[in-house]
């Protein structure tokens, strides 16, 4: 009897656990090619982006090599931004790299894609922090380029110098607003381009927490 009972359980099909569902899930999805794969559109806009990065570097050589090639002034500025463009593209095509390894069937799927997705976010963040230091050197740029006339402003004759320095200062604070804005319109175009599906990434990886 004992003897049956065992051969009963063992010839039972064993039913998958909540888990197991989950990742086969997840694997399903990172391998379909509908549009509700986030790693395509992931892959789609990365991709774009660095096309676009690749075409304005190519514009920006080609203004240094012949409309600025007489002028020294813009022939540095256009310089520092090609190897900013550089930059930005080396971090955009890390990025690409970490989407293709997303896309490798690892055996720890839930390890893999936790640690490739905060890999991603670190390299969104330096690339809006990259963003910051460019608009800083762009305004550290100018600057340099009207220092005569600006020194000139702050030390004006007559009872004049308080205003001069308020309005200096209020410039200050404009230059400083305008840099936070870049920087937040930066990180909610990553939002729209990247994070939203990052976040449907890591919705599912909750699930096999679960």
């Amino acid at each position: 009897m004992e003897l049956d009972d065992f051969r009963r359980r063992w010839q039972q099909p064993v039913e998958p656990s909540q888990s197991s569902l989950t990742e086969q899930k997840l694997r399903t999805m990172l391998t379909s090619p509908s549009s509700a794969n986030p790693l395509l559109k992931l892959k789609k806009n990365a991709s774009q982006e660095l096309n676009w990065i690749i075409a304005v570097f190519a514009v920006s050589g080609f203004n240094a090599l012949f409309f600025a090639r007489n002028l020294p002034n813009l022939q540095l500025f256009v310089l520092g931004t090609m190897v900013m463009l550089v930059g930005v593209g080396v971090i955009v095509y890390q990025r690409l790299q970490v989407l293709r390894e997303m896309e490798q069937q690892h055996e720890n799927l839930y390890q893999s894609l936790k640690n490739r997705i905060a890999r991603f976010r670190h390299l969104m963040r330096l690339h809006d922090y990259m963003g910051v230091g460019a608009l800083a050197l762009v305004v550290l740029a100018a600057a340099l380029a009207r220092q005569t006339d600006l020194l000139k402003y702050l030390q004006p004759s007559g009872i004049d110098w308080g205003w001069h320095w308020l309005v200096a200062g209020m410039g200050v604070v404009a230059v400083l607003g305008l840099m936070y804005a870049g920087y937040a319109v930066g990180k909610l175009e990553h939002q729209r381009r990247y994070g939203r599906y990052l976040d449907q990434l890591e919705a599912t990886l909750r699930e096999l927490e679960a």
